[in-house]
This record gives structure tokens, sequence and C-alpha cells, in this order.
């Protein structure tokens, strides 16, 4: 179904070889990581079977197909706010596979992080891929989601000023907003945490976190609480109930 995970199937019906699965599993990589961030969950899912598809693999990639066909007038609708902002989101699914793939394959129980940063109220970059290490909570799923996002973000913010530079506008603290909107709330705490500081429950991982909290102080970025309904890393971790895709896809890419 729409809102079960992607499984490795191996007991599934043979693939039919009707086309080329990794060529087009290819381009629609591609498409995901440009212009339709609508699809980079979806596309992701069936990339982890690019060696060995199944035929319900084939048959989930010509839906993303019929999807981008009935939407192929469609694309990312940028319409910058006269404020300078950029805005991370950062998501993450715990361990969203267990349960739906065979008990004794470790990748049932990895999670995935799901993230987008937007610059003026523009998305910018996005990505959506499982964690490489196995989160023991929910929290802990939604740090490694934070970290991994950071390490994007933080180089951004450094192009931002040198891109005003060039273009004779100073940036400061005070003219670019920089905000990281997070609905875990024991992930807020820790992050707000001043290091080496801790929460009792992250102390087992909590060192990891020093570099990107350092930094958060470091550079004054602002941490919100933010309702997971408006949460658009949400679109990049699980499927999502068709209302709830159309609302974020409708505040990320204008439609």
């Amino acid at each position: 179904s729409a809102n079960s995970p992607l499984t490795r199937d191996d007991d599934g019906e043979p693939a039919l070889g009707d086309f080329n699965y990794a060529s087009v599993v290819g381009m629609l990589m591609y498409l995901a990581g440009h212009t339709r961030p609508d699809i980079a969950y979806a596309v992701n899912c069936c990339a982890r079977y690019m060696f060995n598809p199944k035929r319900s693999h084939e048959e989930a990639v010509q839906r993303i197909v019929r999807y981008l066909k009935a939407t192929r007038d469609r694309g990312m609708i940028f319409d910058p706010s006269n404020f300078l902002t950029l805005d991370c989101y950062p998501d993450a699914d715990f361990a969203g596979m267990f349960g739906h793939e065979r008990s004794d394959d470790p990748t049932c129980v990895k999670s995935r992080t799901g993230y987008v940063i937007t610059f003026a109220g523009c998305p910018v970059v996005w990505q959506s891929k499982l964690q490489t290490e196995t989160a023991l909570s929910t929290m802990e799923a939604e740090i490694v989601a934070l970290s991994h996002s950071c390490r994007v973000l933080l180089p951004l913010i450094d192009i931002a000023k040198q891109l005003s530079t060039a273009l004779g506008q100073e940036l400061s603290e005070s003219t670019m907003q920089v905000s990281i909107h997070e609905d875990n709330a024991g992930a807020l705490v820790l992050a707000q945490t001043l290091p080496p500081g801790f929460t009792p429950r992250s102390k087992h991982y909590a060192i990891k976190t020093i570099w990107f909290r350092e930094q958060i102080v470091q550079r004054g970025i602002k941490l919100c609480k933010i309702d997971t309904k408006e949460q658009l890393g949400d679109l990049f971790t699980k499927g999502l109930p068709l209302a709830t895709f159309v609302y974020l896809r409708g505040q990320l890419m204008g439609w």
C-alpha cells in the first residue's frame, strides 16, 4: 500500500524486465535531487533494490512515473520572502522497516533521515536516506538526523555570507536568521544543552553531538519547536496519507 514501506520482497514475483530498472531509477534520482523533492523518499526506497529488483519494485517505479506524468506541468514554484532566512527541517523515522522486513536483516532496524533546508522560504537542499548506525530510540534517531542536516546547513551559512559579500550586502545575525525546526522534544532539549553537558538518556551518544551543539551556540542558530503537522522533513522519511502529503507538498513546492 501507499503507506507501507517498500521491502526486499525475497519471496516475491520476479521482475518482468520490461524496462531497465537501474536506468529508470537513475533518471528518477536525478529528478528527485533537482526539481522534484516530492518523490525523493519514494525514489530512495526503490534505489535500495537496484541490483535485485522484484516485480513489486518495478510496480513501485511505475507508480512514481505515473505520478510524474500526471504532474508533468508542475515543478517548484519559487516565491522568496523579503527576509534572508535559512531554515532547516530535520526529521527521522525510527526503525521504520521493523516488522515489515525479515527480522534477521539488520537493515530492518535502521532509521531514516529526512531533511530540507530553505533559503528565503525556497527549498535549496533536501535528502532522504537510511541512517548508517542503529538508533536505540526515537530521540537518538532524531539527533542523528539533526547531525546530518547540520553538516549541510553550516557550509550553506558560509556560502550565503560569501555570496552576500560579493554582492555588496554584508550579512550578520541580525540580517540573516538561521533556524532549525525540530518536532522531537528530547532532541530539542539535548540540542539546546550547552556542551559538554547532556541529558540522562543521551549519555551513550552525547559526545558525538558536541560538535554541532557547539556550532549552534557559536553561530547563534535558533532552535524552534515545530508541530509535527508542519514538519516539512516528514515528507522525506515515510509514506504519508494523501491529505498530509498534499499539504506538505504545497508548503514546500507551492502547489
